[in-house]
């Protein structure tokens, strides 16, 4: 009996091994052309430009999509809990991807699949991926993408506040018809 227990802990032992070590390779090849994650910190929104006349009025206003940056401090604690319940309920505790939405996300992945259905993955991203795939690594639905994503939510979760990550996610999101 004593043979066994070991046998199998052994086993299992070795399972996490392998697993462990096949997410470092995949992390190794995909983290070497990552973009630089030091833009977030100096984002700057596409801006409205104002034109005034001598006596202080606006007469023109240009821009490509008509936005006003807004400080987090200004944003209502119930707009951000909003956001937060409806995008990533995890945000404040999680370290920029969420093991569980993983699971679930692969789970329902899987189920549908096994029921017939095409459609690709989808789900699981959190705030700080959203972020990041919106400001570097663009929307291509591929697995690839996913994993560069993941990578560096977690690099700009090491170098970002919780806040100012939220902060560039309120601001860049679209509401439609070019609203931000």
């Amino acid at each position: 009996m004593i043979r066994l227990i070991a046998a199998l802990f052994s086993n299992l032992a070795l399972a996490a091994l392998c697993v462990f070590g096949g997410l470092l390779g995949v992390i190794r090849i995909y983290a070497g052309d990552l973009p630089s994650h030091d833009e977030l910190r100096d984002y700057q929104p596409k801006m409205l430009s104002r034109v005034y006349s001598g006596e202080g009025e606006v007469i023109a206003e240009f821009a490509r999509e008509r936005r006003i940056f807004v400080p987090i401090d200004e944003v209502p604690d119930m707009v951000k809990q909003a956001f937060i319940s409806a995008e990533d309920k995890n945000f404040y505790t999680h370290p920029g991807v969420d093991a569980t939405g993983i699971a679930k996300a692969i789970v329902r992945f899987v189920k549908e699949r096994l029921e017939g259905s095409n459609r690709g993955p989808d789900g699981a991203s959190t705030i700080t991926q959203q972020v990041v795939k919106n400001f570097l690594v663009g929307d291509e639905r591929k697995i690839e993408r996913k994993i560069k994503e993941g990578i560096l939510a977690v690099r700009v979760e090491q170098v970002m506040s919780k806040d100012q990550i939220l902060e560039l996610y309120l601001n860049d999101i679209g509401f439609g018809q070019r609203s931000h």
